[in-house]
């Protein structure tokens, strides 16, 4: 199915050829406003809440790689669950022979978001270089691994919310929502308060989304946090799929 979603959306990229490339311009614009806003802030100190300017470099190289993958892979997939259920066209993807959520989450390869993946993984290997920062072999396939965790975790999230839709008539604000979780990407944690870092860090996790990757990248990684990433991701994965599925049987119902 991945395959033939990807076939076709190069296929169909191609056939607008102009708008595929405003689009990846427009990624490469964005990144070069964040590279300059950093350059601003430490143009007047030499930290960010102990962080230094290639380090937070190397965090938002890593927030426009995971931001592009998921928009890649869901993120636009799952917006777009609100209309089709105000529309009647979700009741297509329940005779799919592939599971429901699957088929809705995933149906559609977003190759536009490509760019926001090579740009990040150019300024992630420029900042490692000029902030003279050598991850090893163990550190970079820790840092995959929390990212594999958090894009989990950042699904689950939006699986959770989207399902409201079974509920509520117009789920308007899910874009609002998935701009309220991605905002904090690209900032380092440690220069929230205590009581917001915890909060999402243990109970909205999406610290493990990018923040925990760029530690494991930059040598901050505390060791206890790759199990709990996994676990947390196995957990909010149940509680998605859980949630899903009793949304499903109220739709079901409500349209019998």
């Amino acid at each position: 199915m991945w395959r033939a979603s990807t076939r076709a959306s190069i296929i169909r990229e191609m056939e607008f050829r102009a708008n595929f490339i405003a689009g990846l311009t427009r990624q490469l614009l964005w990144l070069l406003v964040f590279i300059f806003m950093v350059d601003v802030i430490f143009g007047t100190t030499e930290q960010l809440a102990g962080w230094h300017q290639s380090e937070v470099l190397v965090l938002i190289g890593i927030s426009r790689i995971v931001e592009g993958l998921m928009g890649v892979l869901f993120v636009q997939n799952i917006m777009e669950l609100p209309n089709l259920v105000r529309d009647g066209k979700f009741d297509f993807h329940l005779l799919k022979p592939v599971p429901a959520q699957l088929y809705t989450a995933f149906r559609r390869t977003n190759i536009d978001n490509f760019g926001n993946v090579i740009a990040g993984v150019l300024l992630t290997g420029y900042a490692l270089i000029a902030g003279t920062i050598t991850p090893g072999l163990p550190a970079i396939l820790l840092a995959l691994l929390v990212i594999a965790a958090g894009i989990t975790i950042y699904y689950s999230l939006l699986i959770i919310t989207a399902t409201l839709v079974f509920y509520i008539d117009r789920l308007e604000f899910l874009w609002g929502f998935n701009i309220l979780l991605s905002e904090p990407l690209t900032v380092p944690f440690d220069i929230f308060p205590r009581l917001p870092r915890v909060t999402l860090t243990y109970l909205i996790p999406i610290a493990f989304v990018v923040f925990v990757p760029a530690q494991a990248l930059t040598g901050r990684l505390v060791w206890w946090h790759t199990p709990l990433a996994l676990g947390l991701a196995a957990l909010f994965l149940l509680i998605a799929n859980a949630v899903w599925r009793t949304g499903i049987r109220k739709y079901s119902s409500a349209s019998s």
